[in-house]
């Protein structure tokens, strides 16, 4: 019995952490909190150096809890210096080591870090996924400070992909929470409300969220960064100027690369303004390098559409096109992300709500739209990329190519948000209807995708079918009318595909959406010396305004579709000096800008490819 006491308490003594043990346990907290407070400074080297003492001290002690927080700070610190792809790696690591600690809330806390590091690289599918875990693990908690920031994460994603409604509904949730005033929530929440009332064109609330968003930290440098931002969209160049100018001198300071990326490209966009075009491409050329190095492609992208505009100011129109070429096919690998991402976030949100009977339905739907709409990519694709055609008739083709990339993806993203919203709101009729004539509107893409041209009349249709679908949306924000004169017969008059909708979109897009009041659309047609005239006007609020919102990304597509479609109509009509394609202001009797009328003049061939 003495003997088996002996062994026992043998065993206990055993079972206890030693008194070393105990030692470097504190010892290694203590390189974790110094490593946090070189984060907080902006010192990434040096906490990398605390953390990575950390690290070999959590694998000596067998401790996954203090590993995965030193892994943790050392993938926080490797995103600082810019290499996003490797950070991503090291903290998704800790997400599998506080798993094994059941350390539930640091788990979310390494989640939504993660999240924000696949933002930058543009990964959004992965970031909506881990967002999404976080919130499921947040739910029922008290931790209201990592709370709030997943939930702004989430909206951050939303904003991005232009679904400005439900990013601000996120954010309302985050703001419900209470974050406590000027701490690093509550800065980052409002600092990311007024990102989304910029991007809305709302630049005085979104100065008032800014303000607040700097409160507890006045030289906070992503704020400034977008200061710069919104002073650059509302043309005040000077003082945007002294932002960015102030954020790169800093940012080099300390080798701050996402605020290097930034400033230099918003000093660029400033220089191009100015006509300092060699300047301009020094600052753009430099932010690509870094974004490049880093493997970031939202800002990759945007420098690339810079380069292509300061080119064209130069007059260099091929390194231009390149340049536009470059940034046409990064954007079409962040719509497939943004794609999957909408997907994915449906399926979250319908399983979340538990909305009775809805669910199958929703997923139906989504799965359906998502393999239509695949399905007519791959067919347009198909049908150009076996197309053997002259050199002047190809060039007009991939034009075309280019227009329908932009539109496509963009209006079936509409499409896919506006049949959830209904669905959501149990608004079964609206969402079959809208279903079925988006689904229409499909088939007739498909059924003219390998035509160059087609007859009015088949024109017409497809056009009626946008509009009505535009009007379901913006719940009857305007009114349309198609009107013909004597003597045109839709059915006998062919025009080339898919040539009016671009600019019918650009003048809701541009006109009538900022107006006050009901908006009109008004398109007719005319025939004057074997030449077909189509006149479309609106009653919106002019060029000159317009310009002022077109810094959004959703406002830039359509000018661009516009260029395009009358490069091909002046192709179509042989005729290479532009006279097929004017853009008037229409005035009142005071001489106030009252709309905006687009002139296009389509020779009638009478043939049908």
């Amino acid at each position: 019995m003495y003997r088996f006491l002996c062994m026992l308490l043998l065993a206990c003594l055993a079972a206890q952490p030693s008194w070393a043990d105990k030692k470097n346990e504190e010892l290694c907290w203590g390189f974790v909190h110094a490593g946090n407070r070189a984060l907080w400074r902006y010192e990434p080297t040096q906490a990398w150096e605390q953390y990575h003492k950390a690290r070999l001290i959590a694998l000596e002690l067998e401790d996954d809890f203090l590993y995965a927080h030193s892994l943790l700070g050392l993938g926080q610190a490797i995103w600082y210096t810019g290499r996003f792809h490797e950070a991503a790696d090291t903290v998704r690591l800790s997400v599998k080591y506080f798993r094994r600690a059941r350390a539930k809330m640091d788990q979310a806390t390494a989640l939504r870090i993660l999240s924000n590091i696949y933002d930058d690289i543009g990964d959004y599918e992965s970031a909506f996924k881990t967002t999404t875990e976080g919130l499921e693990l947040y739910k029922g908690s008290k931790n209201n400070f990592n709370y709030v920031l997943s939930l702004v994460q989430m909206g951050a994603l939303y904003r991005s992909m232009g679904d400005f409604e439900t990013a601000l509904a996120y954010y309302r949730r985050a703001e419900q929470l209470g974050p406590t005033r000027a701490e690093y929530p509550y800065r980052e929440l409002y600092h990311r409300m007024g990102e989304l009332y910029a991007a809305m064109g709302r630049t005085e609330e979104a100065k008032g969220f800014y303000a607040r968003a700097l409160e507890g930290n006045a030289g906070r440098k992503l704020v400034r960064m977008r200061l710069g931002n919104l002073y650059l969209q509302e043309k005040n160049y000077d003082l945007a100027f002294r932002y960015f100018d102030s954020l790169h001198k800093e940012a080099r300071r300390i080798t701050d690369i996402n605020i290097i990326i930034g400033s230099m490209l918003g000093l660029g966009k400033v220089y191009l303004v100015r006509h300092q075009l060699d300047s301009a491409l020094k600052m753009t050329y430099g932010s690509l390098e870094q974004s490049s190095q880093g493997g970031a492609r939202q800002p990759r992208q945007k420098a690339y559409e810079l380069l292509a505009e300061i080119y064209e100011a130069k007059g260099d129109n091929s390194r231009a096109l390149a340049y536009h070429k470059q940034q046409e096919a990064l954007k079409d690998s962040i719509v497939t992300d943004n794609f999957r991402r909408k997907m994915f976030s449906f399926r979250q949100e319908a399983e979340a709500e538990r909305l009775k009977g809805q669910r199958n339905v929703l997923v139906l739907c989504i799965a359906g739209v998502c393999i239509l709409g695949l399905f007519a990519f791959f067919i347009i694709s198909l049908r150009y990329k076996n197309e053997n055609l002259s050199l002047q008739q190809r060039a007009a083709e991939l034009e075309m190519k280019s227009l329908r990339a932009q539109m496509n993806p963009h209006f079936i993203f509409n499409c896919l948000s506006s049949i959830n919203h209904f669905i959501l709101n149990e608004e079964s009729d609206k969402a079959s209807e809208y279903l079925t004539r988006f689904s229409r509107l499909i088939r007739t893409v498909l059924v003219n995708a390998g035509k160059t041209t087609v007859t009015l009349e088949e024109e017409l249709a497809m056009l009626r079918l946008y509009l009505n679908m535009e009007q379901l949306r913006f719940k009857e924000a305007f009114d349309y009318s198609i009107e013909f004169e004597p003597g045109v017969e839709p059915s006998m008059i062919f025009v080339p595909s898919f040539i009016l909708q671009p600019f019918c979109e650009n003048a809701i897009w541009h006109g009538l959406l900022h107006k006050d009041g009901k908006g009109r659309l008004s398109i007719h047609f005319s025939m004057k010396n074997d030449v077909l005239v189509c006149t479309i006007k609106d009653n919106g609020i002019g060029r000159e305004r317009a310009a002022a919102y077109k810094s959004a990304p959703v406002e830039k597509v359509a000018s661009f579709g516009n260029r395009l479609s009358a490069e091909r109509l002046a192709l179509f009509n042989d005729d290479l000096s532009g006279a097929s394609f004017v853009t008037e202001d229409i005035r009142n009797s005071e001489g106030e800008v009252a709309g905006t009328s687009v002139i296009l003049k389509i020779k009638n061939k009478q043939v049908h490819d």
